[in-house]
């Protein structure tokens, strides 16, 4: 059964210096049946040696090596590309995060949804950290009000609207799926189009469900397809960085799907919120005589982030090892 369905998914990874991470995201995948042929992975200039592993781990892996950071987005488009260029390509493509691992049955549940939903086009799974604990998988539409209003009060009177995870055992319609374990049909794919890649890190797979759904077809959370999920070990290793990209992405978004007084009431926002959480830090780290190291970390986060708006968000800040024409 798992095989059978299994066969219908093609699957991409990107990775970038993923360590031992990347080897049990493959091998879940394998383990649920997909050909180690059907995977492909998609290399961010990794410096890690975590390619040359994964190779010698498993043989027959599809193995895209680009020699610098392309961005997300642009990676994942590499392997869908190369999925689609088959003559015969999958039906179905699962993005799969470095840090994840597939729990045994989910391409069974994510097919059957697909099957059972002849509309659906974006399909996310439930994501749980290691010890078993729900992780958000899903989320509204970013919007002005979640961003001048307190989230709890949103939460107090829209609980549906807002929520972020749930325990249900059956799909449920979402305005996105977060993209650590996401499915695409390939055949809306045509229509739908590939990720945008102005967004380097975060925010792409949130346009692409907007982008779905203003299409009409439909974006469904499928908790039958599980995965396990480090959530963002990747990005936790730079952690000023990659809250740059966090927010460069949301301010792409808003340019882009919203209207411009929109855009620059959440580019103010982001702004005083950023100066107030680095003014506050700084206030905790002197009455606890920069003793505790989380909030020395955070409090520098938050002054690396003020000051890259100050500087008026050069491009060459962020992530590093981006490739020249993604940082000018």
């Amino acid at each position: 059964m798992t095989a059978t369905a299994a066969a219908r998914f093609s699957v991409v990874i990107v990775n970038y210096n993923g360590g031992p991470m990347l080897q049990g995201c493959v091998h879940s995948a394998v383990r649920d049946g997909v050909l180690a042929s059907q995977i492909i992975v998609v290399d961010n200039g990794s410096r890690d040696g975590s390619i040359d592993d994964l190779e010698r781990s498993i043989d027959g892996v599809a193995v895209i090596r680009n020699s610098c950071n392309t961005g997300f987005a642009r990676a994942v488009n590499q392997g869908i590309e190369l999925v689609l260029a088959d003559t015969s390509p999958a039906e179905f493509i699962l993005l799969l995060n470095n840090d994840a691992q597939l729990e045994p049955g989910a391409l069974r549940a994510f097919a059957d949804g697909f099957d059972s939903l002849p509309n659906l086009a974006i399909a996310g799974g439930q994501l749980r950290y290691p010890d078993g604990r729900l992780q958000s998988a899903f989320a509204p539409l970013p919007s002005l009000a979640e961003e001048i209003l307190p989230l709890i009060l949103l939460k107090m009177l829209f609980p549906h609207r807002f929520r972020r995870k749930t325990v249900v055992d059956k799909p449920i319609s979402v305005e996105c799926v977060l993209g650590a374990c996401l499915s695409v049909r390939s055949a809306i794919l045509p229509r739908l189009g590939l990720l945008d890649e102005d967004y380097f890190f975060f925010f792409e797979e949130i346009e692409w469900c907007q982008r779905a759904s203003r299409m009409g077809a439909e974006v469904y959370y499928l908790p039958g397809a599980s995965a396990i999920h480090g959530q963002g070990q990747t990005a936790n290793r730079f952690r000023g960085p990659s809250r740059v990209e966090y927010q460069r992405s949301k301010l792409i978004f808003f340019r882009k799907t919203r209207k411009r007084a929109a855009y620059l009431v959440v580019s103010a926002v982001l702004v005083l919120r950023t100066l107030i959480n680095a003014l506050s830090g700084a206030v905790m780290c002197a009455a606890t005589l920069f003793l505790n190291e989380r909030i020395r970390l955070r409090t520098g986060t938050y002054w690396y982030l003020f000051f890259w708006h100050v500087l008026l968000r050069p491009a060459s800040w962020g992530l590093p090892g981006k490739c020249a024409n993604r940082q000018g």
